[in-house]
């Protein structure tokens, strides 16, 4: 056998397979170690007892930047979370797009600094959303390579499927538009985030609604 054979053959015995649960598990510790380290970034003040709760007041903004980063990096990890139960395999270009994914993941405290800091600036919104926006549009780009390339369960119904793929894309479509509205007010542009709520509910009720009209007789 040639080298060239062989290196075809070592590519098509470990590029892909069924087992995920090893990519999985790598996967929830970077996401559990960008989480946690939000609030290791949160230090108690070394001030005068007298002067401690005007100094816990004044965290306030790092207080809400974690929990509003906790918030979407959770909402993130259940749906790659949801994405590996339906994969009944993986591929090479699996991993290395979940590894892009990952490699945002691994910003998140800095975004979570650099709005709890520089919330007021155009620059620190901007950064902000656009890391946020990156780890939701690696984690759409999951679901839809999955999808195209037939690595979910046969089980799964195709419109399922196309609901959470459409679904995903929410949350960074709402962080990747407010990027331009940072520039005429960063205030506005982080209320616009909000809009990731709204969007996820109108999601919801279509998805229920379509439940609802199949099982009608």
């Amino acid at each position: 056998m040639s080298i060239k054979s062989m290196n075809e053959a070592f590519a098509q015995r470990v590029n892909s397979g069924a087992d995920v649960e090893r990519t999985a598990f790598f996967s929830d510790a970077v996401f559990a170690i960008a989480m946690t380290l939000l609030a290791v970034d949160i230090k108690v003040p070394r001030v005068a007892g007298d002067e401690l709760g005007r100094a816990v007041v004044e965290q306030g903004p790092e207080f809400a930047a974690y929990l509003l980063s906790f918030v979407v990096t959770a909402a993130y990890w259940l749906s790659h979370h949801r994405l590996f139960r339906l994969l009944s395999g993986y591929t090479v270009v699996l991993q290395r797009l979940n590894l892009g994914l990952l490699l945002m993941v691994g910003l998140i405290g800095y975004a979570a600094d650099m709005m709890a800091f520089y919330s007021d600036q155009v620059l620190g919104v901007v950064i902000y959303a656009t890391i946020l926006g990156l780890i939701g549009v690696a984690n759409t780009t999951l679901w839809v390579y999955a999808g195209r390339r037939g690595l979910f369960q046969d089980d799964i119904d195709p419109q399922l499927l196309a609901y959470a793929q459409r679904r995903v894309a929410v949350t960074p479509a709402v962080f990747l538009l407010s990027i331009p509205i940072a520039f005429i007010s960063p205030t506005a542009a982080a209320l616009s985030w909000a809009a990731i709520v709204v969007g996820n509910l109108v999601f919801r009720f279509l998805g229920r609604r379509a439940a609802a009209a199949d099982v009608k007789p």
